[in-house]
């Protein structure tokens, strides 16, 4: 936005310098200069930082690791007993369905 200062005359109505800021935004079809970002350029930082910042990575992952609830054995046996049917039910599902379209092609070829 635009910031326009009016300064009034001294003297006027026994006041000193008057400024009033008004605030102008631009209309429909008014193009609006946008100040290019200036561009950061890489550096790469410095070895000892890398190991400071992987070991705090380590430690900071180690405990949010700590606040998981990890599920007991039971639920652990019981979702990989569901996997396995499911990898079973699809790899069987898939089996068919690539017969069936082997001998289509076959049929189809001649």
């Amino acid at each position: 936005m635009k910031k326009i200062k009016i300064k009034e005359k001294a003297g006027e109505k026994g006041q000193d310098v008057i400024a009033k800021e008004l605030t102008k935004k631009p209309g429909k079809g008014q193009l609006v200069k946008i100040k290019p970002k200036k561009s950061k350029t890489f550096t790469w930082p410095a070895i000892g930082d890398y190991w400071v910042r992987t070991k705090q990575f380590i430690q900071e992952a180690w405990v949010e690791l700590k606040k998981v609830t990890w599920p007991g054995q039971k639920e652990t046996l019981g979702a990989t007993a569901v996997v396995i049917v499911l990898v079973f039910l699809v790899s069987f599902y898939l089996g068919i369905v690539d017969l069936g379209l082997s001998r289509l092609v076959k049929y189809i070829i001649g």
